[in-house]
């Protein structure tokens, strides 16, 4: 593939490892000896959604003015200026000028406090306005009120003053990674898999035939039949990280193989898989695509949701079409009745939704940090998304992954 890329291989290049589930991965050599931790995943406590309250403004009488300037003209008159605060009218006339300038401090104080009415209304208006769109959101959607938090999307850093420390903010990719807070080398590794993967399907990768497809062909089932938007998430260091080494993993669980015997598989999960798919399941009915072994997918999709509440199904390697190359194709036209329009897939490889780019979300992989907040911020894009009548177009606009194909990654 480095040929067909153009790549020179170096010592640190990236390159693909088998784990333990049998799926492929880029990673770089530096990143193999990584630590595991053994913290439990976080079940955060969700909050409420905050609501908004109009800024209280009372302009309040200010007993001191600031002293005027004297100027010696003839009938000049002395009026010193106003407090902008200020609703008292203070007036220094000469006898002469008694009839005209009291007129003249009415109109000057009239003024200040319609600006100020002005000001205190628009903020005012605004706020309401805000506040009704919401109202309006929840009765188009009342699943939104079954929502416990809503976790801020990268439009918002901005808003929220998060954007300060972020030194990546003005970067055309940042968007990428849903997490506000990332090094910039955790970055740069992302964006250059990221790329890797699109340069690979675009260019190298070659879909299967029609036939191949027809005899893949399969019909899953769906929790809530009314639900119509579908999403795809990937196992492997998306949701959860097989470890190596069992006593350094989180979770210990039994596989049940084909002949009856049990084998112990020592996984890490992802901090806030089991909030991101509970909330998740509200909008999208949620299949589990992975290129591991059914055993091995069932096996986890047991711990992680025991009583099938929020995992519709599980796709497994004998629904993936594997290369020349080695890699596993998850391809989406195997499914029947499956509206592409209506369709999002979540994987840390690119070249796993190759096939459709459009549809595809490249997750930041995960391996075992338990700061890591990806999912939780990844959920408000696709809660978001969900309300968009073509769900595609949406993501093809957001991700903007077609700019990335050429983009020089400095």
């Amino acid at each position: 593939m480095d040929q067909l890329l153009n790549m020179r291989p170096s010592p640190k290049s990236l390159y693909f490892r088998s784990s333990p589930g049998s799926k492929l991965s880029f990673q770089s050599e530096d990143d193999r000896d990584t630590a595991l931790s053994s913290d439990f995943t976080p079940k955060p406590k969700p909050k409420p959604l905050q609501g908004m309250s109009p800024t209280n403004f009372s302009p309040e009488n200010d007993q001191t003015c600031k002293s005027s300037q004297k100027q010696e003209s003839m009938k000049q008159v002395k009026i010193p200026k106003l407090s902008r605060f200020s609703t008292q009218r203070i007036i220094t006339v000469n006898e002469g000028d008694k009839d005209e300038e009291p007129e003249i401090i009415d109109k000057e104080s009239q003024q200040h406090q319609i600006q100020s009415a002005l000001v205190i209304g628009d903020q005012t208006k605004a706020m309401e306005e805000q506040l009704k769109k919401i109202e309006e959101k929840i009765k188009v959607n009342p699943k939104l009120k079954q929502i416990k938090s809503k976790p801020i999307s990268m439009r918002n850093f901005q808003k929220v003053g998060e954007s300060k420390q972020d030194k990546l903010i003005d970067h055309p990719f940042r968007h990428l990674v849903f997490n506000p807070t990332i090094s910039e080398e955790t970055f740069d590794k992302h964006l250059r898999i990221t790329q890797r993967g699109l340069i690979y399907s675009k260019r190298c990768l070659k879909g299967p035939s029609d036939q191949f497809i027809e005899k893949k062909k399969i019909s899953l089932n769906r929790n809530n039949p009314q639900i119509l938007n579908t999403i795809f998430l990937d196992l492997d260091e998306t949701l959860v990280h097989a470890s190596l080494s069992k006593d350094n993993s989180q979770v210990k669980i039994n596989q049940i193989n084909d002949d009856g015997s049990e084998t112990e598989i020592g996984i890490n999960i992802r901090p806030y898989t089991q909030y991101f798919l509970q909330e998740l399941s509200q909008f999208y009915t949620v299949y589990i695509y992975t290129a591991s072994s059914q055993q091995y997918a069932s096996a986890i999709v047991n711990y992680l949701d025991p009583k099938r509440q929020y995992i519709s199904g599980i796709l497994n390697r004998t629904n993936c079409m594997e290369t020349k190359n080695g890699f596993f194709i998850k391809d989406l036209r195997i499914i029947t009745d499956l509206d592409l329009n209506k369709t999002l897939f979540v994987d840390n490889l690119v070249h796993s939704f190759g096939l459709q780019i459009d549809n595809g979300i490249p997750i930041l992989e995960w391996n075992d940090n338990v700061d890591d907040l990806e999912l939780k911020y990844l959920l408000e894009y696709l809660v978001d998304a969900s309300e968009q009548s073509n769900l595609r177009e949406f993501n093809v606009a957001q991700m903007q992954l077609d700019q990335l194909l050429d983009y020089i990654i400095k």
